[in-house]
């Protein structure tokens, strides 16, 4: 952990950036599969009342969009919590190295 913060301390606005971006891009992941989820929900009961199989995925629902970005499964909101944590820890990191510079004096 202290290579980790030894290579931050080298530049921690970009690693804070790369931080915040990381965070966003999980978050919008996992709060699109939740609406998704629930467009898909909301489509197959219309289907059930017209007597038709439902629906598994976003990509039967949607063809015509690239439904590949959403995560739909255990791996896609791991992949999704892992980009969250990462971008949580390089911000943690990162704003405690600027105030450190700070407070030596060298920003």
């Amino acid at each position: 952990m202290h290579w980790l913060r030894s290579i931050i301390r080298r530049a921690p606005r970009r690693y804070l950036v790369l931080g915040k971006t990381s965070l966003l891009v999980g978050a919008i992941l996992i709060v699109g599969a939740v609406f998704a989820r629930g467009g898909l929900v909301a489509l197959n009961t219309e289907r059930a009342e017209a007597k038709l199989p439902a629906l598994r995925t976003l990509a039967e629902a949607y063809p015509q969009y690239p439904t590949w970005i959403v995560p739909e499964g255990p791996l896609g909101f791991a992949i999704s919590a892992v980009l969250v944590l990462i971008g949580t820890g390089l911000t943690v990191m990162a704003e405690a190295a600027i105030k450190e510079q700070r407070w030596r004096g060298k920003v």
